[in-house]
């Protein structure tokens, strides 16, 4: 699921993305998904942020249009 980048001396060095991206994944854990169920769930909260993303944006440039 996470892959750590290695520092010089074989160390793991995580990315602030990829905390976060565990923290989210643990939760699903709790709530008692599976690694792979919890792994989808995250995907598709993801897709559905950037989905939101785009109508905004979209929405902005319409009411620019518009005005």
């Amino acid at each position: 699921m996470v892959r750590p980048e290695r520092s010089g001396g074989g160390h793991r060095r995580y990315s602030r993305r990829q905390l976060t991206q565990v923290v989210r994944l643990r939760e699903q854990l709790d709530e008692g998904h599976s690694l792979a169920s919890a792994a989808r769930i995250v995907d598709l909260e993801d897709e559905l942020a950037d989905a939101h993303d785009t109508i905004s944006g979209l929405r902005a440039r319409l009411d620019e249009r518009d005005r």
